[in-house]
């Protein structure tokens, strides 16, 4: 579909997906809050950033700038608060180059005035254009922002179908994953030096705020099944004593993932994945809970193959759906 056909056509896709929030009045259900997302509006989110306007999302190109701005806009369609009046969070990488991470905040049950904060997250950038071609990251990392706004989109629902949470969820998508973490740097560097506040509250965000942090990195893979015939599988990594909820809501949801808590078995590459190459490295230095939700890499991986014909929407749906469900469930644990 061309892009600006496409664009047109998204506030209808998102007010099909939520009209019936606007015309009932209930407490919500979690499993209700499923009929937030489709595969459709996860694909358009995915269409646009890997989209030649976007150029492969290299850090500190005007692609990237044309992610963030998208991001930033259904951040706000969710509902989502900008923090200091300003979703955009701007910094220079280690080279000089301009990144700009988005970030949104989900607001508690206001009478509870909660200082408590699970953050989630997935970078946007990518490649960009090497030797002519497009490096279109649909899996790496489209697919985890269009989860990301899914989640969104879901706590969105529940917020407006009258439930209530102890603690705030922060939405952020980071830039200059392919420069060093820079953006989860900059994330870090600016909740430790105490200059993010609160939109809901005027409070400072503070290290002790930080309950958890959720990285969703390549989450639209289905080449590397965990078991042979089950391309709908999913691998949550460093989530310790959550492992079991993780697993007990996948049943009692009926979304029946075949799910792992490592990388395909290999304790050096789950250590290698969980605390060196994907943003949490960041937060787990510092001492902050941090999982990691993926697929995993697949030969398409970091390739101009990575488009969004391979990513299996249905298979991208159900992983949305169980991260929610677990969140909703983190959220009054932590």
């Amino acid at each position: 579909m061309h892009l600006s056909k496409k664009i047109k056509f998204l506030p209808l896709v998102f007010f099909l997906c939520t009209s019936q929030i606007q015309a009932q009045n209930f407490t919500a259900s979690s499993k209700d809050a499923e009929n937030a997302i489709s595969e459709q509006s996860l694909l358009y989110d995915i269409e646009f950033l890997t989209d030649s306007i976007c150029n492969g999302r290299a850090t500190g190109t005007r692609g990237a700038s044309e992610s963030a701005t998208y991001i930033a806009a259904r951040f706000r369609q969710e509902g989502l608060m900008p923090i200091n009046d300003n979703y955009f969070q701007n910094f220079k990488t280690v080279n000089g180059l301009a990144g700009h991470n988005v970030v949104g905040v989900l607001k508690s049950n206001p009478y509870k005035g909660s200082d408590k904060y699970i953050i989630v997250a997935a970078h946007f950038d990518n490649l960009g254009e090497l030797d002519g071609r497009i490096y279109p990251g649909a899996d790496s990392n489209a697919s985890g922002v269009s989860a990301m706004l899914g989640l969104a989109g879901m706590f969105k629902f529940m917020r407006e179908g009258g439930r209530n949470y102890n603690q705030h969820v922060i939405f952020v998508a980071l830039d200059g994953k392919q420069s060093s973490m820079a953006g989860a740097e900059e994330l870090w560097r600016r909740i430790n030096s105490g200059t993010m506040c609160s939109p809901v509250t005027g409070n400072i965000i503070r290290r002790q705020n930080i309950t958890m942090f959720v990285n969703l990195d390549i989450l639209g893979g289905t080449e590397a099944p965990l078991h042979q015939n089950r391309p709908d599988y999913l691998m949550m990594l460093g989530g310790r004593q959550q492992n079991t909820l993780l697993a007990t809501t996948n049943k009692n949801y009926n979304i029946n993932l075949d799910i792992a808590f490592d990388y395909y078995g290999s304790k050096g590459f789950t250590d290698m994945f969980l605390n060196r190459v994907s943003d949490q490295k960041v937060f787990l230095q510092h001492g902050i809970y941090s999982v990691l939700f993926t697929s995993g890499i697949t030969m398409k991986t970091n390739r101009y193959e990575d488009r969004p014909e391979y990513i299996d929407m249905t298979v991208l749906k159900k992983r949305s759906w169980l991260i929610f469900h677990w969140i909703e469930r983190v959220i009054q644990i932590l």
